[in-house]
């Protein structure tokens, strides 16, 4: 890249660095009123043992009053090749999920779990308030390898029956369940199931690096597709800390959900009908294997109410569902229907992102996929080869254009010189300086908005690849995912890849011709610095991209120079005017003419002169 779009990518980068100091700072605070709140619920407890705790652990134990304390706890499994589904006879529902090909960051022998922290088990029936109405345990009905029923009745004078089936084909089956939710209403008086919701999920920090918008629910009502992230109950400058998200949809609803870094719940009524998504936060305490210590985090619990009519006495409806709940892996929840694929939300270069997704995956079976350990890192290498390859031409023409335009540096100067007292004349007779010898002063500027949407689609999909999870590259790197730390030295961790970057970028600059003023340079040499912090601890595929881009770039800068310098030759349309010297010229007339009107009285466009004020007599008293 040229030094312009150094310039650009630097201040992008100091945005975004903002961005993640803004997280820590409120990751800070959450922290602390974690660790106020704990201290208050011990003094309570000392007080008085039989408050209700505050502070959610691994616990399998719902924070909420249940209706009954009798029954049996029957667990109940459904595997897939990928996923193994734990259910229970407490709430009739999903327990929690264990992806059996997902492994903890910290413990590479433990797997990584979703729902296993939540309030409620999935499936569960609460108020729309968020007051249990289930029986705490239901009765098995029946059950086999592929499907269980649970029995039971409700506070409200409802009978249940929730029947649970493995899906056995389409796609994401293997992370699926079905979900049918038989009500009968034993009573002659009808029942607003509108006033009734299931539990859809809850998700955590998968790890206690995970920042905190990266903890998400969403919906889609209708045509539109939208999303909040956790940090939508924090308070802020301009708001209150929210205990509650809750908003009725007057639309259909085709699916509501939750999600951390990598890995999502989504449920999908298999009728869309107009329903209210309530979403509740908790604060909880990670553990091992989440992480190396107890770290205070956040937990969302997402609500789907029933549909908005009344069930008359006697009589029974069904309502299904469709259960998902993956890793948030581009292709597979692309291939979800019902417009899922709006899950993997990049943002604005979104399609960028997309495209170098599916780039990565390709390239990843290309090298062997999962018969190579290093086939991701290689992917993430010839992937950046590629990009860096198809904007050659592009760098090529920006490198010469800047070379041409360095020899008319003298020329330059002498115009500033000679209209020095006019800014005017001298931008009038530069652009006809870079029309004379053909020079195109934005012809350096299209690599650089090139690579910036390409460095951010890259950087947003890195955010989001749960593909690279777990998986190694070189010698010391284990999961390209997370920063490649090989040890500890006084707390700090050592990250190998950010010290290649900076290092190849050093490299970089010295062997790039050094143009514009003192501080344009003196930018240009902070740029190592800048993207070390910045990369230091993001996922060490973000440094081995830019590593593997520098590298690159001082092999094109050295081949380069090598080529023959660029003649300087005057223009052979040098005669005919372009639209931006008609332009200049026409305002510099403009201006003169302002300014020559403004000298004489009566001229048009001049000030009016004012008539002088007859003089007034002396103040008498009295």
């Amino acid at each position: 890249m040229d030094r312009k779009a150094w310039i650009v990518v630097t201040i992008c980068s100091i945005l975004l660095i903002f961005n993640i100091m803004s997280g820590r700072k409120n990751a800070a605070e959450l922290d602390e009123k974690e660790a106020a709140a704990k201290k208050a619920i011990e003094q309570a407890e000392a007080e008085n043992p039989k408050e209700t705790p505050g502070v959610l652990d691994a616990s399998n134990e719902p924070t909420e009053p249940v209706t009954e304390t009798t029954g049996e706890l029957l667990p109940h499994t459904f595997a897939t090749p990928e996923a193994s589904f734990l259910l229970s006879s407490l709430e009739g529902g999903i327990e929690s999920v264990e992806f059996l090909n997902e492994l903890s960051v910290h413990d590479h022998d433990v797997r990584v779990h979703m729902n296993d922290l939540g309030v409620n088990r999935i499936g569960a029936l609460t108020t729309s308030s968020g007051e249990i109405l289930d029986k705490r345990f239901y009765s098995v009905k029946e059950s086999s390898e592929d499907s269980i029923t649970y029995i039971g009745k409700t506070t409200n004078n409802l009978g249940v029956e929730k029947t649970w089936t493995k899906v056995s084909e389409g796609a994401g089956a293997d992370y699926r369940l079905h979900f049918s939710l038989k009500l009968t209403n034993l009573g002659d008086t009808g029942i607003d199931l509108g006033d009734m919701a299931i539990a859809a999920g809850s998700a955590a920090p998968v790890f206690e690096g995970e920042r905190p918008n990266y903890l998400t629910f969403f919906w889609r009502e209708g045509d539109e597709y939208d999303s909040e992230a956790g940090t939508y109950f924090e308070g802020g400058f301009f708001s209150k800390e929210k205990s509650e998200y809750r908003e009725a949809k007057e639309d259909r609803v085709e699916f509501s959900g939750v999600e951390n870094q990598f890995f999502a719940t989504i449920v999908s009524p298999d009728a869309p009908y107009p329903a209210t998504v309530r979403v509740s936060p908790k604060k909880i305490t990670l553990k091992p294997p989440r992480a190396l210590e107890g770290k205070g985090a956040t937990l969302l619990n997402n609500y789907l109410s029933l549909p908005n009519e009344t069930l008359a006495g006697n009589s029974a409806k069904v309502i299904e569902f469709d259960i998902f709940v993956g890793p948030k892996n581009n292709a597979l929840i692309r291939s979800l229907d019902g417009e899922k694929a709006e899950v993997m939300d990049y943002g604005f270069f979104g399609w960028i992102s997309n495209l170098l997704n599916w780039t990565l995956n390709k390239l990843s079976n290309l090298f062997g996929g999962e018969g190579n350990d290093w086939s991701w890192g290689w992917a993430v290498v010839v992937l950046t080869l590629i990009i860096r390859t198809l904007m050659w031409p592009l760098h090529a023409k920006s490198t010469r254009t800047m070379k041409r335009m360095s020899k008319l540096q003298p020329k330059m100067a002498k115009l500033k010189e000679k209209y020095a007292d006019d800014p005017n004349k001298m931008n009038q007779e530069t652009m006809k300086l870079y029309r004379e010898f053909g020079v195109n002063p934005m012809g350096g500027c299209l690599p650089m908005l090139l690579q910036i949407p390409i460095f951010f689609g890259f950087f947003t999909m890195l955010q989001y690849a749960v593909e690279l999870r777990n998986e190694p590259f070189l010698w010391w790197v284990t999961d390209l995912s997370q920063p490649d730390t090989v040890t500890y030295v006084m707390g700090l961790p050592i990250n190998p890849l950010p010290f290649l970057m900076a290092i190849t970028m050093v490299l970089q600059m010295k062997v790039t011709p050094k143009t514009g003023d003192k501080m344009q340079q003196r930018i240009f040499m902070l740029m190592p610095l800048i993207f070390f912090f910045f990369c230091y601890n993001f996922a060490s595929a973000l440094a081995l991209y830019w590593t593997t881009q520098n590298i690159f770039s001082i092999a094109q800068t050295w081949f380069m120079q090598k080529m023959p310098e660029p003649e300087l030759k005057t223009n052979k349309k040098a005669g005919k005017k372009s639209w931006m010297q008609k332009l200049a010229e026409k305002a510099e007339l403009a201006q003169k003419a302002r300014e020559a009107g403004q000298g004489r009285p009566g001229a048009g466009g001049g000030q009016q002169q004012q008539k002088p004020k007859k003089p007034r007599g002396p103040k008498t008293g009295g």
